[in-house]
């Protein structure tokens, strides 16, 4: 089979190519900047708006949706019909916004689909990283609890689910434990061998703040489920243990990966 990544040189993407490529699979990546391409693949350049040519003579596509709308997604996943997508989705699609309306784009065009909902990456983190080196981390609800997943375990999960049968599966992809905002900062602070502590930060600050690159009603969004998290942490699923055979790699072992 011959399998397109698109995102191959993100968090997750870059580690589909390295798992595909090691399964023997022929990889083509679509980037908008070949210099960042990965080594030993078939590499187009473009942009996932329109992924005509990447498209073309390929079986399966791991797709990623980097846009806060779904303005155009038709368009996208159009040159997929009749192939095996497997989509980094969220949580939240089974409320709708612009991870369900990808979803419903994407059943429109194949039977052959897999949703990876993923509660939230641990790679988020990297935001407090200059905060993380005044060792004070201000930002809002410290207690919000989430499953934050290593994104070698969803591109593990995305291997599997591009060269196995996994069609029409929504698999629920998190960390094997439910985390404080704070807890996360201290356990960074461990790695590094220097106390991080947590200082709270007023929501409606949180949202201005977030806003000048998420835009208002996105960053207002965010603020409003962490508020929900203080008191109804994000789900653990077991999916990663048993969609891959290996139990979901803790926080701690991300933080040391890349921080220390």
């Amino acid at each position: 089979m011959n399998v397109l990544v698109t995102g191959a040189t993100g968090h997750t993407g870059r580690h589909v190519v390295a798992g595909l490529k090691a399964a023997g699979v022929d990889t083509r990546v679509l980037v908008r900047d070949l210099a960042k391409a990965p080594d030993g693949v078939d590499v187009v350049q473009g942009d996932i708006t329109d992924p005509a040519e990447a498209a073309a003579g390929v079986d399966a596509v791991y797709l990623l949706w980097p846009f806060f709308t779904a303005d155009g997604i038709e368009r996208a996943v159009e040159p997929f019909r009749g192939k095996k997508i497997v989509y980094l989705s969220a949580m939240s699609a089974e409320d709708g916004g612009v991870w369900g309306d990808v979803e419903a784009a994407v059943e429109k065009v194949t039977d052959d689909w897999t949703f990876l909902r993923v509660t939230g990456l641990a790679t988020n983190a990297l935001a407090w990283a200059q905060q993380v080196g005044t060792g004070v981390v201000r930002a809002a609800y410290g207690q919000a609890k989430r499953s934050v997943v290593h994104e070698r375990d969803v591109a593990d999960m995305a291997v599997e689910a591009l060269t196995g049968d996994h069609a029409k599966r929504i698999y629920l992809v998190t960390g094997p434990e439910s985390l404080a905002h704070a807890e996360q900062v201290r356990l960074i602070g461990e790695v590094l061998g220097t106390p991080v502590r947590w200082e709270e930060q007023p929501p409606e600050e949180a949202k201005a703040e977030l806003s000048a690159y998420l835009g208002a009603e996105f960053a207002a969004s965010a603020v409003n489920h962490w508020a929900s998290l203080v008191e109804d942490p994000e789900p653990v699923s077991l999916d990663v243990a048993q969609v891959t055979g290996h139990p979901a790699r803790p926080f701690e072992e991300w933080a040391r990966e890349h921080f220390s």
